[in-house]
C-alpha cells in the first residue's frame, strides 16, 4: 500500500493528468504547480530552444498564414520603435530587481538548468513563442515530470514537456535568501541550479520537501 501523494487541493487534477504517463509500478510522491523565478532568463537563444509538443502537427497548418505575411511585415515595421522602448524598459527593470534579488540560476544554456529553462519557456504546443514561465511538477519514485498547465484542466489534457530521472536533481545545498521564503532552488549533478516558486506562496515548504536533499547535506 503506497502513501497518498502530497498534492495541494487546487492541484489535485495533476494526479489524474499524470496517470497515463506513469510506467508500470511507478508511484507519484507529490505534485504542484510552479513557475520560474521572475528573473529567470528570458527567451532562450534560438539554437537552445526546445521543440514544442505537437509542433509537427501545427506545422501542417502554417502555410495558411503565408497569405498574411505582407500585412504582418508592415505591422512589424510600424511597431518596431514601441518594441525597442518596451524591451529597454524591461531590461532596465530586471537589472534593478536583480541587484536586490541576487542570482536565480547558474550554469548557462548548455547545462541541465539551461535545459530546464528552455523546456519551460517552450511550453505547450498551443502556446505561441518561447516565453512560458508556468509549469506543473509531478514527483514520482522514478522521475520528475514537467507538465504543461492547461487553462481548463477539466477539459484539456496536460502535455509532457520533459522529464528528469531520479538522482538527476535535488534541492540546492545553499538555501535561498531568507527574504524569499516561497522560493526553492533545484540543483543538478553538473553543478547548475535554478530558482523556482510555487503558485501559492503557502506551498513553498512543500516544494522544498518534495525536492530530494542535496548530496552531502
Amino acid at each position: 500500500m503506497h502513501p497518498s501523494p502530497v498534492v495541494p487541493e487546487q492541484d489535485t487534477w495533476l494526479v489524474t493528468h499524470s496517470a497515463g504517463l506513469l510506467r508500470p509500478g511507478e508511484v507519484v510522491r507529490g505534485a504542484l504547480c510552479v513557475r520560474l523565478d521572475p528573473l529567470a532568463p528570458d527567451t532562450p537563444p534560438e539554437r537552445y530552444r526546445r521543440p514544442k509538443p505537437g509542433a509537427a502537427d501545427a506545422a501542417r497548418f502554417a502555410g495558411r498564414g503565408r497569405l498574411l505575411l505582407p500585412v504582418a511585415a508592415v505591422m512589424y515595421v510600424v511597431s518596431a520603435p514601441a518594441r525597442l522602448l518596451e524591451r529597454g524598459a524591461h531590461h532596465t527593470w530586471r537589472g534593478v530587481r536583480r541587484l536586490f534579488r541576487g542570482p536565480v540560476w547558474d550554469g548557462g544554456w548548455e547545462s541541465a538548468a539551461g535545459w530546464f529553462v528552455s523546456t519551460t519557456r517552450a511550453g505547450a504546443g498551443d502556446v505561441a513563442g518561447h516565453h512560458n514561465e508556468q509549469l506543473a511538477l509531478v514527483f514520482t519514485d522514478q522521475r520528475l515530470l514537467l507538465l504543461s498547465r492547461p487553462g481548463q484542466p477539466e477539459r484539456e489534457a496536460a502535455q509532457l514537456l520533459g522529464e528528469v530521472p531520479a538522482g538527476g536533481y535535488a534541492g540546492r545545498r545553499t538555501p535561498p535568501p531568507a527574504r524569499h521564503p516561497r522560493r526553492a532552488d533545484i540543483a543538478f549533478p553538473d553543478g547548475s541550479w535554478l530558482a523556482l516558486e510555487p503558485d501559492d506562496r503557502r506551498q513553498g515548504p512543500l516544494l522544498k520537501e518534495l525536492l530530494p536533499p542535496a548530496q552531502g547535506a
